[in-house]
Protein backbone atom coordinates (compact mmCIF):
# COMPACT_ATOMS: atom_id res chain seq x y z
CA UNK A 1 0.00 0.00 0.00
CA UNK A 2 2.71 2.55 0.46
CA UNK A 3 4.74 1.76 -2.20
CA UNK A 4 1.43 2.12 -4.46
CA UNK A 5 0.47 5.41 -2.57
CA UNK A 6 3.87 7.22 -3.25
CA UNK A 7 4.00 6.18 -6.77
CA UNK A 8 0.24 7.18 -6.99
CA UNK A 9 1.27 10.78 -6.10
CA UNK A 10 4.64 11.19 -8.18
CA UNK A 11 2.62 10.34 -11.10
CA UNK A 12 -0.33 12.55 -10.50
CA UNK A 13 2.25 15.48 -10.47
CA UNK A 14 1.82 15.00 -14.03
CA UNK A 15 -1.67 17.35 -13.25
CA UNK A 16 0.15 20.65 -11.45
CA UNK A 17 -1.02 22.62 -13.69
CA UNK A 18 -4.59 21.70 -13.32
CA UNK A 19 -5.06 22.73 -9.62
CA UNK A 20 -2.44 26.21 -10.22
CA UNK A 21 -4.53 27.04 -13.32
CA UNK A 22 -7.79 27.01 -11.70
CA UNK A 23 -6.71 29.07 -8.49
CA UNK A 24 -4.91 31.69 -11.00
CA UNK A 25 -8.06 31.75 -12.85
CA UNK A 26 -10.18 31.99 -10.04
CA UNK A 27 -7.39 35.36 -8.48
CA UNK A 28 -7.57 36.79 -12.02
CA UNK A 29 -11.43 36.54 -11.80
CA UNK A 30 -11.20 38.35 -8.78
CA UNK A 31 -8.84 40.91 -9.29
CA UNK A 32 -11.08 42.35 -12.47
CA UNK A 33 -13.35 42.96 -10.20
CA UNK A 34 -10.91 44.64 -7.56
CA UNK A 35 -8.93 46.72 -9.56
CA UNK A 36 -11.95 48.22 -11.09
CA UNK A 37 -14.16 48.57 -8.29
CA UNK A 38 -11.02 50.07 -6.40
CA UNK A 39 -10.36 52.80 -8.79
CA UNK A 40 -13.78 54.02 -8.57
CA UNK A 41 -13.70 54.02 -4.91
CA UNK A 42 -10.52 56.45 -4.85
CA UNK A 43 -12.36 58.52 -7.55
CA UNK A 44 -15.33 58.56 -4.71
CA UNK A 45 -13.06 59.10 -1.80
CA UNK A 46 -10.78 62.22 -3.83
CA UNK A 47 -14.72 63.51 -4.26
CA UNK A 48 -15.84 63.60 -0.80
CA UNK A 49 -12.73 64.58 0.80
CA UNK A 50 -12.84 67.60 -1.84
CA UNK A 51 -16.44 68.53 -1.13
CA UNK A 52 -15.63 68.08 2.99
CA UNK A 53 -12.54 70.82 2.53
CA UNK A 54 -14.57 73.61 0.18
CA UNK A 55 -14.24 72.15 -3.04
CA UNK A 56 -10.27 71.63 -2.44
CA UNK A 57 -8.37 70.23 -5.22
CA UNK A 58 -6.51 67.01 -4.16
CA UNK A 59 -3.55 66.51 -5.88
CA UNK A 60 -4.26 62.37 -6.59
CA UNK A 61 -1.21 61.40 -7.79
CA UNK A 62 0.90 63.00 -4.20
CA UNK A 63 -1.71 60.77 -2.49
CA UNK A 64 -0.45 58.05 -4.57
CA UNK A 65 2.64 58.70 -3.98
CA UNK A 66 1.97 59.36 -0.32
CA UNK A 67 0.26 55.78 -0.17
CA UNK A 68 3.44 53.98 -2.38
CA UNK A 69 5.99 55.06 0.39
CA UNK A 70 4.18 53.55 3.08
CA UNK A 71 3.58 50.47 1.51
CA UNK A 72 7.16 50.08 0.57
CA UNK A 73 8.22 51.21 4.44
CA UNK A 74 6.62 47.79 5.20
CA UNK A 75 9.19 44.79 5.86
CA UNK A 76 8.92 43.03 2.69
CA UNK A 77 11.44 40.68 3.67
CA UNK A 78 8.51 38.55 5.38
CA UNK A 79 6.23 39.23 2.57
CA UNK A 80 3.64 37.24 4.22
CA UNK A 81 3.27 39.04 7.06
CA UNK A 82 3.84 42.28 5.47
CA UNK A 83 0.50 41.30 3.18
CA UNK A 84 -0.96 40.69 6.26
CA UNK A 85 -0.48 44.23 8.11
CA UNK A 86 -1.24 45.82 4.41
CA UNK A 87 -4.77 44.34 4.77
CA UNK A 88 -5.65 45.24 8.04
CA UNK A 89 -8.84 47.46 8.96
CA UNK A 90 -5.96 49.93 11.48
CA UNK A 91 -3.58 50.59 9.02
CA UNK A 92 -5.24 51.15 6.32
CA UNK A 93 -7.18 53.66 7.92
CA UNK A 94 -4.21 55.37 9.65
CA UNK A 95 -2.04 55.33 7.01
CA UNK A 96 -4.89 56.82 4.35
CA UNK A 97 -5.76 59.50 6.82
CA UNK A 98 -1.67 60.30 7.59
CA UNK A 99 -1.43 60.66 3.44
CA UNK A 100 -4.76 63.11 3.63
CA UNK A 101 -3.35 65.04 6.21
CA UNK A 102 -0.02 65.21 4.84
CA UNK A 103 -1.44 67.08 1.60
CA UNK A 104 -4.05 69.00 3.41
CA UNK A 105 -3.33 71.65 5.51
CA UNK A 106 -6.78 71.93 7.08
CA UNK A 107 -7.54 68.63 7.40
CA UNK A 108 -7.83 68.16 11.10
CA UNK A 109 -10.61 70.68 10.98
CA UNK A 110 -12.84 68.43 8.92
CA UNK A 111 -11.28 64.98 10.90
CA UNK A 112 -14.68 63.20 11.51
CA UNK A 113 -16.34 63.55 7.94
CA UNK A 114 -12.93 62.86 6.43
CA UNK A 115 -12.78 59.82 8.99
CA UNK A 116 -15.82 58.63 8.54
CA UNK A 117 -15.27 58.68 4.49
CA UNK A 118 -11.94 57.12 4.61
CA UNK A 119 -13.99 54.53 6.74
CA UNK A 120 -16.20 53.79 3.57
CA UNK A 121 -14.02 53.66 1.55
CA UNK A 122 -11.66 51.02 3.77
CA UNK A 123 -14.79 49.06 3.94
CA UNK A 124 -15.16 48.73 0.02
CA UNK A 125 -11.90 47.47 -0.41
CA UNK A 126 -12.43 44.96 2.32
CA UNK A 127 -16.14 43.90 0.22
CA UNK A 128 -13.82 43.61 -2.77
CA UNK A 129 -11.16 41.57 -1.17
CA UNK A 130 -13.85 39.12 -0.22
CA UNK A 131 -15.02 38.94 -3.76
CA UNK A 132 -11.17 38.20 -4.21
CA UNK A 133 -10.88 35.51 -1.60
CA UNK A 134 -14.44 33.61 -2.98
CA UNK A 135 -13.13 33.12 -6.65
CA UNK A 136 -9.51 32.03 -5.01
CA UNK A 137 -11.61 29.49 -3.01
CA UNK A 138 -13.65 28.60 -6.20
CA UNK A 139 -10.44 28.25 -8.25
CA UNK A 140 -9.21 25.95 -5.00
CA UNK A 141 -12.17 23.66 -5.14
CA UNK A 142 -12.61 23.74 -8.93
CA UNK A 143 -9.18 22.47 -8.92
CA UNK A 144 -9.56 19.99 -6.68
CA UNK A 145 -12.44 18.30 -8.32
CA UNK A 146 -10.92 18.99 -11.78
CA UNK A 147 -7.46 17.06 -10.41
CA UNK A 148 -9.16 14.28 -8.71
CA UNK A 149 -11.11 13.26 -11.64
CA UNK A 150 -8.14 13.20 -13.94
CA UNK A 151 -5.94 11.37 -10.62
CA UNK A 152 -8.99 8.94 -10.52
CA UNK A 153 -8.62 7.58 -14.12
CA UNK A 154 -5.54 5.84 -13.47
CA UNK A 155 -5.64 5.28 -9.78
CA UNK A 156 -9.78 3.79 -9.55
CA UNK A 157 -11.82 4.27 -12.12
CA UNK A 158 -15.24 4.02 -11.50
CA UNK A 159 -19.11 4.70 -12.77
CA UNK A 160 -19.54 8.14 -13.25
CA UNK A 161 -22.69 8.08 -11.07
CA UNK A 162 -20.75 6.38 -8.11
CA UNK A 163 -17.85 9.42 -8.40
CA UNK A 164 -20.44 11.80 -7.95
CA UNK A 165 -22.23 10.19 -4.93
CA UNK A 166 -18.91 9.55 -3.39
CA UNK A 167 -17.82 13.17 -4.02
CA UNK A 168 -20.86 14.39 -2.63
CA UNK A 169 -20.30 12.32 0.20
CA UNK A 170 -17.11 13.57 0.62
CA UNK A 171 -17.15 16.86 -0.10
CA UNK A 172 -19.63 17.37 3.04
CA UNK A 173 -17.85 14.77 5.22
CA UNK A 174 -14.47 16.90 4.40
CA UNK A 175 -15.88 20.48 5.07
CA UNK A 176 -17.48 19.76 8.41
CA UNK A 177 -14.16 17.71 9.69
CA UNK A 178 -12.33 20.40 7.85
CA UNK A 179 -14.34 23.32 9.66
CA UNK A 180 -14.10 21.56 13.00
CA UNK A 181 -10.23 21.07 13.02
CA UNK A 182 -9.94 25.05 11.67
CA UNK A 183 -12.67 25.96 14.79
CA UNK A 184 -10.68 23.68 17.07
CA UNK A 185 -7.15 25.41 15.98
CA UNK A 186 -8.28 28.84 16.31
CA UNK A 187 -9.35 28.31 20.07
CA UNK A 188 -6.25 26.09 20.98
CA UNK A 189 -3.18 26.21 18.35
CA UNK A 190 -1.26 22.97 20.09
CA UNK A 191 -4.61 21.12 19.06
CA UNK A 192 -2.71 21.39 15.23
CA UNK A 193 -0.70 18.04 16.11
CA UNK A 194 -4.00 16.32 17.76
CA UNK A 195 -6.50 17.15 14.56
CA UNK A 196 -3.97 16.34 12.02
CA UNK A 197 -3.39 13.19 13.38
CA UNK A 198 -6.94 12.17 14.68
CA UNK A 199 -8.32 13.54 11.24
CA UNK A 200 -6.00 10.99 9.03
CA UNK A 201 -6.76 7.92 10.97
CA UNK A 202 -10.64 8.71 10.75
CA UNK A 203 -10.61 9.67 7.38
CA UNK A 204 -8.46 6.05 6.63
CA UNK A 205 -11.69 3.91 8.47
CA UNK A 206 -14.18 6.21 6.57
CA UNK A 207 -11.83 5.68 3.00
CA UNK A 208 -11.33 2.22 3.29
CA UNK A 209 -14.97 1.65 4.06
CA UNK A 210 -16.18 3.55 1.38
CA UNK A 211 -13.53 1.94 -1.16
CA UNK A 212 -15.03 -1.64 0.19
CA UNK A 213 -18.67 -0.28 -1.02
CA UNK A 214 -17.85 0.43 -4.59
CA UNK A 215 -15.05 -1.59 -5.19
CA UNK A 216 -14.67 -4.57 -3.19
CA UNK A 217 -18.61 -5.23 -2.48
CA UNK A 218 -19.07 -9.22 -2.74
CA UNK A 219 -15.40 -9.78 -3.91
CA UNK A 220 -13.53 -9.53 -0.48
CA UNK A 221 -14.12 -9.79 3.18
CA UNK A 222 -14.89 -6.62 4.84
CA UNK A 223 -12.74 -7.85 7.56
CA UNK A 224 -9.49 -8.39 4.71
CA UNK A 225 -9.99 -4.27 4.13
CA UNK A 226 -11.15 -2.23 7.02
CA UNK A 227 -8.67 -3.21 9.59
CA UNK A 228 -6.22 -2.09 12.36
CA UNK A 229 -3.18 -3.28 10.42
CA UNK A 230 -4.82 -1.82 7.10
CA UNK A 231 -5.76 1.50 8.54
CA UNK A 232 -2.49 2.03 10.05
CA UNK A 233 -0.68 1.22 6.90
CA UNK A 234 -3.06 3.80 4.93
CA UNK A 235 -2.63 6.12 7.92
CA UNK A 236 1.49 5.84 6.84
CA UNK A 237 1.06 5.94 3.16
CA UNK A 238 -0.77 9.48 3.86
CA UNK A 239 1.55 10.79 6.21
CA UNK A 240 4.36 10.17 3.70
CA UNK A 241 2.48 11.45 0.92
CA UNK A 242 2.01 14.79 3.33
CA UNK A 243 5.14 15.08 4.02
CA UNK A 244 6.44 14.66 0.28
CA UNK A 245 3.99 17.76 -0.35
CA UNK A 246 5.14 19.66 2.62
CA UNK A 247 8.95 18.84 1.33
CA UNK A 248 7.93 20.08 -2.26
CA UNK A 249 6.13 23.23 -1.04
CA UNK A 250 9.05 24.24 1.41
CA UNK A 251 11.30 23.90 -1.63
CA UNK A 252 9.35 26.30 -3.92
CA UNK A 253 9.11 28.88 -1.10
CA UNK A 254 12.68 28.64 -0.68
CA UNK A 255 13.87 28.64 -4.38
CA UNK A 256 11.39 31.48 -4.96
CA UNK A 257 9.49 33.49 -2.05
CA UNK A 258 6.44 33.17 0.20
CA UNK A 259 3.86 34.29 -2.08
CA UNK A 260 4.85 32.00 -5.10
CA UNK A 261 5.75 29.21 -3.18
CA UNK A 262 2.29 29.73 -1.22
CA UNK A 263 0.68 29.16 -4.75
CA UNK A 264 2.92 26.09 -5.94
CA UNK A 265 2.39 24.92 -2.16
CA UNK A 266 -1.26 24.72 -2.55
CA UNK A 267 -1.50 23.40 -6.20
CA UNK A 268 0.59 20.10 -4.78
CA UNK A 269 -1.56 20.10 -1.43
CA UNK A 270 -4.05 19.75 -3.70
CA UNK A 271 -2.58 16.63 -5.55
CA UNK A 272 -1.68 15.10 -2.45
CA UNK A 273 -4.80 15.71 -0.74
CA UNK A 274 -6.35 13.67 -3.90
CA UNK A 275 -4.15 11.36 -3.98
CA UNK A 276 -4.71 10.60 -0.21
CA UNK A 277 -8.53 10.68 -0.64
CA UNK A 278 -7.36 7.61 -3.46
CA UNK A 279 -5.56 5.58 -1.68
CA UNK A 280 -7.98 3.71 -0.34
CA UNK A 281 -9.55 2.87 -3.38
CA UNK A 282 -6.71 1.94 -4.68
CA UNK A 283 -5.54 -0.43 -2.65
CA UNK A 284 -9.14 -2.27 -2.38
CA UNK A 285 -9.57 -2.29 -6.54
CA UNK A 286 -6.13 -4.07 -6.37
CA UNK A 287 -7.29 -6.48 -3.93
CA UNK A 288 -10.58 -6.73 -5.06
CA UNK A 289 -9.59 -8.04 -8.93
CA UNK A 290 -6.47 -10.21 -7.59
CA UNK A 291 -9.51 -11.89 -5.27
CA UNK A 292 -11.59 -12.27 -8.69
CA UNK A 293 -11.64 -15.66 -10.11
CA UNK A 294 -9.39 -16.73 -13.40
CA UNK A 295 -12.56 -15.81 -15.60
CA UNK A 296 -13.62 -12.54 -14.25
CA UNK A 297 -10.31 -10.87 -14.09
CA UNK A 298 -8.87 -8.80 -16.83
CA UNK A 299 -5.74 -10.52 -17.51
CA UNK A 300 -7.86 -14.32 -17.36
CA UNK A 301 -9.86 -12.26 -20.04
CA UNK A 302 -7.15 -11.96 -21.89
CA UNK A 303 -5.74 -15.22 -21.36
CA UNK A 304 -9.03 -16.81 -22.64
CA UNK A 305 -8.45 -15.20 -25.69
CA UNK A 306 -4.94 -16.42 -26.08
CA UNK A 307 -5.64 -19.97 -25.52
CA UNK A 308 -8.25 -19.15 -28.07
Amino acid sequence: MIAQGIKNFFNSLKYFFTPLGTIALGFVIGLSVLLPGLSASVDTLVAEISRILSETQIDLTALKDSFTSAFYALDWNDPMEAVKTMLSYDWLTTTINGCIAALVESSEAFAVPINAAVAVFVTEIFTYLIVVVIFLLLGVIGGFFLTKWLVRRNVAKRALWKYFLHAFIDGVITATLVAFCFWLISVWKPSVFVTTLSSILLFGFIALFEAYVIHGWKKVKLIKIVNCKNILLLFLTDMIVFVLAAALGYIAVALTNQIVGAFIGVAVFEIAFVVIGLNAEAYVKSIAQKTLPLWESADGLRLASDQS
